[in-house]
């Protein structure tokens, strides 16, 4: 029987692997940073300072009006976690001028729906597309707020260790049910679905400002992320439409099929996943069965959530491996 295991897993890995390296400067005598298009590995890129944190809504935001819980945040060693969302912000990481390619990614980091790991795929990630000249976009969307021993929400990190726990002790009734479908039934997950749709309206809003192509924005997600990002590539408004979806160890669910109008999808997973590589092969098989762009990467010697922490292993290259594809189908200018 598939149990919510697989998804609550992912967020013990949120908590336990959320450790951000040394960054180191990558830039020229001039103090002009390069473009990296061919080096590869995660890890090492530059940090880069936040231009803007712009709120998605305004006002309360819609379907979520009754929520009057603060905010959690915890983490350590430099890095962040955040649990309890209830006002969704999006926060824009632009690449130095020089380098810029026009094109952006909305960033959605992992955490099962009900904690997001912020640096390991979400800043860090968009260190890592800065330094090869693609504004980041990363997406601080609302999540399933956690409850203490009275059904009350609470902040209390001890607390958030119980309910995460307490979840992964559940069983799902049906054995069929993919661990990314047990995403699917978490209470208010499709909040976040909106939430990653009106911030590509929002980017493409302000594309002019951020100099950004409004016909160069795409999506890339991690573990509960990664079915944020496969959803939006399904399921979006005209506005909210990606050019280029990532999907990096997340999952798909059958009956899903690809739109005519659906981006080049990138894949990647380890595997031996959480969220089991088939799903992943699943998706580019749908992929392909339409003749849509599709690349798939699996790697043997990782585990779920590396994000763009580099490991020594060969999984460190799945960012140059989604670059290059971006080239080839000309999301990006070679």
């Amino acid at each position: 029987m598939r149990k919510i295991v697989f998804l609550m897993g992912a967020a013990l890995l949120a908590l336990a692997s959320c450790k951000q390296g040394d960054l180191q400067s990558d830039e020229n005598k001039d103090g002009q940073l390069q473009l990296v298009m061919g080096s590869g590995n995660v890890g090492g890129a530059p940090a880069v300072e936040p231009t803007e944190v712009m709120r998605l809504y305004d006002g309360v935001a819609p379907g979520s009006e009754t929520w009057t819980h603060p905010e959690g945040v915890t983490g350590g060693e430099g890095t962040v976690i955040y649990y309890n969302v209830s006002t969704p912000e999006m926060t824009v990481y632009l690449p130095n001028p020089s380098v810029a390619t026009g094109a952006a990614m909305v960033v959605c980091p992992g955490g099962a729906f009900c904690l997001l790991s912020y640096t390991t795929e979400g800043t860090l990630v968009a260190n890592e597309l800065c330094k090869r000249g693609i504004a980041a976009i990363v997406l601080k969307y609302r999540t399933t707020p956690i409850l203490n021993d009275k059904g009350e929400v609470t902040n209390d990190p001890g607390d958030m260790m119980k309910f995460v726990m307490a979840l992964m002790s559940m069983s799902e009734t049906d054995p069929n049910l993919t661990a990314t479908q047990n995403c699917l039934n978490m209470e208010n997950s499709h909040l976040s679905f909106e939430d990653a749709d009106r911030a590509i309206s929002l980017v493409r809003e302000n594309a002019a400002k951020w100099n950004i192509n409004p016909d160069k924005i795409g999506i890339v997600g991690f573990s509960a992320g990664a079915v944020v990002a496969m959803h939006q590539a399904l399921v979006h408004s005209e506005a909210g439409r990606p050019h280029f979806s990532g999907v990096v160890y997340g999952g798909w669910v059958e009956g899903w099929e690809a739109p005519a109008d659906a981006a080049p999808l990138f894949v990647c997973s380890p595997v031996y996943d959480i969220f089991h590589p088939e799903e992943c092969i699943t998706a580019y098989q749908i992929w392909q069965k339409a003749k849509l762009p599709v690349e798939l990467h699996c790697y043997s010697d990782c585990q779920h959530g590396f994000g763009a922490v580099p490991t020594g292993k060969s999984s460190d290259l799945w960012m140059e491996a989604m670059v290059r594809f971006m080239q080839d189908t000309g999301f990006l200018t070679k």
